[in-house]
């Protein structure tokens, strides 16, 4: 709401100044405007760069469930088997096997947190790559087609969207030019293993 409010503000001194600068200058001015708004949600959605960072996102946390599903299935045979024992070992055995039952779960809650954060890291190196890739891509149809003034779309600041001005397909084409995979660098290649 506050975003709204500085925007009307904005854009209604920019009309109570607008009758004061010379007539001609402000024609000539208003004639070399090119405007354009980008949705880059839309963008986003439909990328091929986007649409291979999900399916890469997906593969690792595919990997990453396999993997803690075999520790999983591992600890639940080991705890029937403690189950099992109970009633046959000394208490001081049991004592020790619990002890171990507890340490390899605690491991195992680590282990998930850590598997977690490294998707979570991959998933804003991914992110930050495609936010780059889509400014890149958007700079390079701004440039071509002389556009001086773009803004990014968002309901809560451009109310009204007429589609002429629309640049999301023509941005979008271009980042699928530039860049349709993504390639995981080094350091985010590391992430999982």
């Amino acid at each position: 709401m506050n975003t709204i409010l500085k925007c009307l503000v904005f854009f209604i001194t920019l009309g109570l100044l607008l009758p004061t600068i010379n007539s001609s200058y402000a024609e000539e001015e208003m004639r070399n405007i090119k405007m354009g708004i980008l949705d880059v949600e839309q963008v986003i959605r439909q990328s091929l760069m986007a649409k291979d960072i999900a399916r890469l996102i997906d593969t690792k946390r595919k990997k990453f469930m396999k993997e803690i599903k075999k520790e999983e299935l591992a600890l639940r045979k080991f705890d029937e088997e403690l189950q099992r024992k109970r009633v046959v070992v000394s208490p001081e055995t049991f004592a020790e096997d619990a002890r171990i039952f507890r340490s390899k779960t605690s491991k195992l809650r680590t282990k998930v947190q850590i598997r977690n954060r490294e998707l979570s890291q991959f998933r804003l190196i991914a992110n930050k790559k495609l936010q780059g890739e889509i400014n890149r891509a958007l700079t390079q149809v701004t440039k071509r087609n002389k556009f001086n003034l773009v803004f990014r779309y968002s309901p809560q600041v451009v109310l009204v969207r007429p589609e002429y001005l629309d640049i999301s397909q023509p941005v979008l084409a271009q980042l699928n030019k530039n860049i349709s995979k993504y390639t995981i660098p080094a350091a985010a290649a590391k992430i999982g293993k």
